[in-house]
């Protein structure tokens, strides 16, 4: 019996940088690989050189990589200094536009179907290719309104949004593409990150945890801000607050915690391939954007059965807590309120949702069950 011929998907990511799109998807490949129908090639703006993807492309030979713009001097990452960034971009600009030219459409003319994983991060070269189109939306509602991003739709078959009110906002909006709008969840693997919790590091005592890249829009500022205010409240508890990532804002935050007399108090813990273990241990999982796509930080502080407490930013945090049943919702950017949430669970104020519970909201998360629905948006286009 012949075998089925796989369906060829080539996924589009600019860079492999660690971050949540990119762990997102890895979990997706798996997922497809694990099917048997696929075969998987990743196109990238430059060459992967974060160790941790490295290793990880590396025990998986199936899925082939392709660099479009492979110059590492004029990659993804640009310097601080604001002429020197100018002069970058300029250069970028022009080797890009070259090397888009250049590209061959019967290079990839084996691709079945082209996913472009985040933010329409490829939509000026897949133009040049006429098979279907998938773009994956990992930002807000009112980041994409705001910005514009509409004008990008017309270029896809369909828009994969995090939320079910992303496809609400933006479909009563823009009406004319509200067809084009599906959500998908991202998907997480509760037993293996119970099973990594149980592996990882772990710190003593008490302390709340905020799991975050330290960048303007996740707005640590105001989790600083709000445990200076809660342990002067408190009466100076023996509390911690554990910061893990990091970010260009790393500098600031750590002066800013000066500032306030907190050093002792507050722990960065940089960038760790495996946080669960510090967050499986904490009082309570803090999350401070303005904006967020699904807040999946969120999901996996369930998963350990660790409380959560959310800035009610578009789009995720609201829909993922139940309109806070399953944890506290604050307004963004108010660092009173957030205090207040962090006492709440200080004094066992918050009645903590049941294992049940926590357990049936997962399920919307959970890898077995968002794998079909991909397949079946592949299918939808092709």
């Amino acid at each position: 019996m012949p075998k089925t011929k796989k369906i060829k998907i080539a996924f589009c990511m600019r860079d492999m940088q660690v971050g949540g799109a990119e762990s997102v998807f890895c979990r997706i490949a798996d997922a497809l690989i694990a099917t048997g129908k696929y075969d998987i090639t990743l196109l990238t703006y430059v060459n992967i050189s974060e160790p941790v993807y490295i290793e990880w492309f590396r025990a998986r030979p199936e899925i082939k990589t392709f660099a479009l713009y492979p110059s590492k001097f004029l990659g993804t990452r640009m310097p601080h200094f604001f002429l020197w960034r100018l002069i970058k971009h300029a250069m970028r600009d022009v080797y890009r536009g070259a090397r888009r030219a250049m590209l061959n459409n019967k290079k990839f003319s084996d691709i079945d179907v082209f996913i472009d994983f985040y933010d329409f991060g490829f939509a000026n070269e897949l133009k040049k290719f006429n098979a279907p189109k998938i773009a994956w939306w990992h930002s807000s509602s009112r980041r994409f309104i705001q910005e514009g991003w509409v004008r990008f739709v017309y270029g896809y078959d369909k828009i994969v949004s995090l939320t079910c009110d992303f496809v609400s906002d933006v479909g009563n909006k823009y009406p004319d593409i509200k067809n084009k709008i599906t959500h998908i969840y991202n998907p997480i693997d509760v037993a293996q990150i119970r099973k990594m919790a149980e592996n990882a590091a772990r710190f003593d005592g008490n302390y709340f945890s905020c799991v975050s890249r330290i960048s303007a829009d996740k707005d640590i500022a105001t989790v600083i801000r709000a445990f200076d205010k809660f342990m002067q409240c408190a009466n100076n508890p023996d509390v911690k607050l554990i910061i893990v990532g990091d970010g260009a804002l790393k500098g600031e935050m750590e002066t800013l915690v000066k500032s306030l007399g907190q050093g002792n108090n507050i722990i960065f813990m940089g960038a760790m391939k495996n946080p669960f273990g510090i967050m499986g241990g904490a009082c309570a999982n803090i999350l401070s954007s303005y904006n967020e796509g699904l807040a999946i930080v969120l999901i996996e502080a369930q998963a350990l059965s660790v409380q959560n407490i959310a800035s009610n930013c578009p789009n995720g945090p609201r829909e993922i807590l139940c309109d806070g049943k399953l944890g506290q919702l604050y307004p963004s950017g108010d660092a009173d309120a957030l205090a207040k949430c962090m006492m709440n669970v200080w004094r066992g104020q918050f009645k903590k949702p049941t294992a049940r519970a926590l357990n049936q909201s997962l399920d919307r998360f959970d890898i077995k069950n968002i794998t079909p629905q991909i397949e079946n948006l592949i299918k939808s286009v092709r």
